[in-house]
């Protein structure tokens, strides 16, 4: 099993006018301050869990699906006390790029499905009702939709001289991350966003307290995003889904690793304080050629996937799910090129959603650090030898010993 290290990525560092640092002292001191533990991370699989029985994809990430991209910015400054609008800072931007291609004008069948409505999605009222995507999809903080949205206007109009005349709705979904961000200071600026847009690739996908998850917590452990897939076999042709989650929910005693009740051995590393509420998103790709309904049904079965690591969608969680794919293009209303899949084929696709939401979920948490952020709040990240004991206490650890062994080197 290989080591991953935790990478850091596009971090905008400020720098107050009384700074007698230099900026790249600055920039060290303010990673150094926020992520304190600079052990190495890594994933569910890396560790020895595996969850469900499907192959993943060669990068087990939402980019799996031919042409997908994924961008993020991470908006990462200050110590300290929090001052409204000065910091410190523990947010950012993640973007998600259906294709290669400008959306707008090649649209892609979707569906957006409400698990629990306490939080926002912009834009897929007109997604739903037209069956179809036209941006790439935005997640962000609770205070800085407006400011992505507006924002992804303006990258809009400086890719493409022809950017919508008739309007545009984007898709920009949020989460809390008040406990760990100044969150009422917005910091997610314009470059931000151009920068998580401009920055989309595919291949692997930097996980955890990174991009929109950098402020995130999920049962009662640092959270944030988290992403894997499935390959599957329906009919001839071979199809992958990949989901891409922003995890910021839970309560610890629910917690659930493979149905090994994990919150329920790890009652320590608690937050100062349990954050009521938090949210749930994710974004789900395949090329699989499936129409708004399929897509729709598919959707909701995140949920499945989501309520197997412990979580009940509880009354203050806004869990919020969009699903599309590129298996084919919509160029004009009411027309598109594609064969639809018979729904009697559809049953392999469930349960690689379902399975892939489940470990999109557990990367999350693996490949999350340990974060301090405003007034010293501290998110402990999930102690990655102490579940992997646990892992294998339960029966549910495969090659233990030799991640164990590799950890420590």
């Amino acid at each position: 099993m290989t080591m991953r290290l935790w990478p850091i990525v596009a971090f905008a560092v400020m720098m107050t006018s009384t700074s007698t640092l230099t900026a790249s002292t600055q920039e060290t001191s303010d990673l150094d301050f926020a992520f304190p533990d600079a052990s190495p991370r890594m994933r569910a699989r890396e560790l020895g869990i595996v969850i469900g029985h499907m192959k993943p994809g060669k990068w087990n990430a939402i980019t799996d699906v031919p042409g997908v991209k994924v961008g993020h910015s991470t908006v990462l400054f200050g110590s300290g006390p929090l001052e409204v609008g000065k910091g410190p800072a523990r947010t950012g931007v993640t973007a998600v790029l259906p294709h290669g291609d400008f959306v707008w004008r090649e649209n892609v069948p979707a569906a957006a499905w409400v698990l629990n409505g306490a939080g926002a999605m912009t834009g897929v009222h007109w997604v739903n009702e037209k069956g179809a995507l036209e941006t790439p999809i935005l997640l962000t903080n609770s205070w800085s939709v407006g400011t992505v949205f507006d924002d992804f206007l303006s990258w809009g109009l400086s890719v493409d001289k022809d950017f919508y005349y008739d309007g545009c709705l984007p898709v920009v979904a949020e989460t809390w991350d008040g406990f760990l961000n100044d969150i009422r200071g917005r910091h997610v600026l314009r470059e931000h966003v151009f920068e998580a847009l401009n920055g989309a690739t595919s291949g692997p996908v930097t996980e955890g307290a990174v991009g929109g998850g950098t402020g995130m917590m999920a049962y009662d452990f640092k959270g944030g995003i988290g992403t894997a897939s499935r390959m599957i076999e329906v009919a001839d042709p071979s199809y992958t889904v990949g989901v891409l989650v922003q995890a910021n929910f839970g309560s610890r005693h629910l917690l659930r690793i493979d149905g090994v009740p994990v919150g329920r051995e790890v009652t320590e590393l608690m937050p100062e304080r349990h954050e009521p509420g938090g949210s749930f998103l994710a974004v789900l790709a395949t090329d699989a050629p499936l129409d708004h309904r399929q897509l729709r049904r598919l959707a909701k079965r995140i949920a499945l996937g989501l309520a197997r690591t412990g979580s009940t969608a509880h009354h203050g969680s806004g869990d919020l799910v969009i699903a599309f794919s590129n298996g084919y293009r919509i160029t004009e209303p009411g027309k598109d090129t594609r064969p639809a899949l018979k729904s009697g084929l559809i049953n392999d696709l469930f349960e690689a959603t379902t399975e892939a939401t489940e470990e999109a979920i557990i990367n999350s948490l693996c490949m999350a650090r340990t974060t301090v952020g405003r007034d010293g709040n501290t998110a402990q990240a999930i102690p990655l030898d102490r579940l992997q004991e646990i892992m294998k206490k339960y029966g549910r650890l495969h090659g233990a010993e030799s991640a164990i062994q590799q950890k420590v080197k």
